[in-house]
């Protein structure tokens, strides 16, 4: 992706759940719950024009804050170049152990698979 491209889908603060706020009406009653093997994807409708993110990879599942903090740019670009697929929707990546131990590939073949699973809810919400 050169360097233009990634303007076409930003990722910038509005597409972030930042506190508490954001993150307990997804946490408390999701609409959506999807999972992988080493992920789980809470969803629920909200009324902005845009999808949001947030991430939970805690450090009792992904020991070293290196492999998190990979996990989590991988996560977010890839929400990055696919939020235009899921509509108005608020996800929470519940990460889960095994996760740091995935290849790049792995890891975006798991999240498409129910990133296809949850761009369908998007447009039915």
């Amino acid at each position: 992706m050169s360097y233009g491209e990634t303007h076409l889908y930003p990722f910038t603060q509005q597409y972030r759940l930042l506190g508490r706020v954001d993150f307990e009406p997804v946490m408390k009653a999701p609409r959506h719950r999807l999972g992988a093997d080493v992920f789980l994807l809470l969803a629920k409708a909200n009324t902005l024009e845009h999808g949001r993110l947030g991430l939970i990879v805690a450090k009792k599942n992904v020991k070293k804050a290196t492999r998190r903090n990979w996990v989590k740019r991988q996560c977010r670009e890839y929400f990055r170049c696919n939020q235009h697929t899921v509509g108005h929707l608020d996800i929470v990546l519940l990460a889960k152990k095994g996760i740091a131990e995935l290849s790049h590939e792995e890891l975006t073949q798991r999240l498409e698979t129910v990133w296809g699973k949850l761009a369908r809810f998007g447009r039915l919400s």
